[in-house]
């Protein structure tokens, strides 16, 4: 699948970037892998768990029992001209932009994935990192389902200030929120050999202190962009599913419109509660 790169700071046309990143697509059928298993809470689920792939298997007839999941939404924090529009752009859009300017507020996109067969869609919030735009940002942090705190793997003071805006991220969410510690621009580092940088040492160290997976990437290469997404989308999917059949929480619906049965079934519920009340006050 191709990807583009704009041509010239003034130019608005985009050239071809010659690399061969295989971008895949937006099926998931298996796990996939931690960047880093040693750096990766969620380093024991290297599968989907057995109830999910139950929920997700066909039936005798060949048939998959629809059910209803809400888009997972996903947000980007970090520093500003750390990488994290570029890194969404990279993924959504596949295309780069050295000159990109810097996001006022917040911008959002939607992805949508096929898991295991089942629709699944994540809602990607690109939060500004600079000071002034805080409070904007901030406003978009709740219910969130998954937050990536993206740093600058040649700018080190980028990643002391990770632990910041996971904290502020947190406050305003419930506990469970999957998280993630990404360190771009990989294709800028000096060393070339295999072994670990002094920033990628401290961000191992940081991301078991704060329960988080941690990943490497370029948006400019395109290295683990797709994988990283696909991670997220996969653990996400299976969390989610997981809570759908937690006790007292409808899972699976009737066939059509889940949305319309989602409605018809609180509809139901309220009817008769109002029923309970009526009768109680002719009596």
């Amino acid at each position: 699948m191709p990807t583009f790169r704009k041509a010239g700071k003034k130019s608005t046309s985009y050239e071809l970037l010659n690399n061969n990143v295989d971008y895949g697509t937006r099926q998931v059928d298996r796990m996939p892998a931690a960047y880093c298993d040693r750096a990766s809470p969620y380093r024991d689920r290297v599968d989907f768990s057995d109830r999910t792939k139950r929920v997700c298997r066909s039936n005798n007839a060949g048939t998959v029992t629809p059910f209803y999941l809400c888009a997972c939404k996903v947000i980007f924090v970090g520093d500003v001209a750390t990488g994290k529009s570029s890194l969404v752009n990279r993924f959504c859009h596949e295309i780069f932009d050295a000159e990109y300017r810097g996001t006022i507020g917040v911008d959002f996109e939607v992805e949508k994935f096929k898991v295991l067969g089942h629709s699944y869609s994540l809602q990607i919030w690109d939060t500004a990192g600079h000071e002034r735009f805080k409070c904007i940002s901030q406003a978009y942090y709740r219910n969130a389902n998954v937050v990536v705190v993206v740093f600058d793997l040649t700018r080190a003071e980028s990643l002391l200030n990770a632990r910041r805006w996971l904290d502020e991220a947190l406050k305003v969410n419930l506990p469970g929120v999957l998280k993630f510690l990404v360190g771009t621009k990989k294709d800028l580092l000096v060393n070339e050999s295999s072994c670990l940088t002094d920033v990628e040492k401290e961000a191992i160290a940081m991301s078991s202190d704060l329960h988080a997976e941690f990943w490497t990437v370029s948006a400019q290469t395109g290295e683990n962009v797709t994988k990283l997404f696909q991670r997220v989308t996969a653990l996400a999917f299976d969390s989610a599913v997981q809570r759908l059949m937690e006790p007292n929480n409808p899972m699976v619906h009737p066939s059509g419109n889940s949305l319309l049965n989602l409605y018809f079934l609180k509809k139901d519920e309220k009817d008769k509660k109002l029923k309970r009340c009526s009768f109680c006050k002719i009596n």
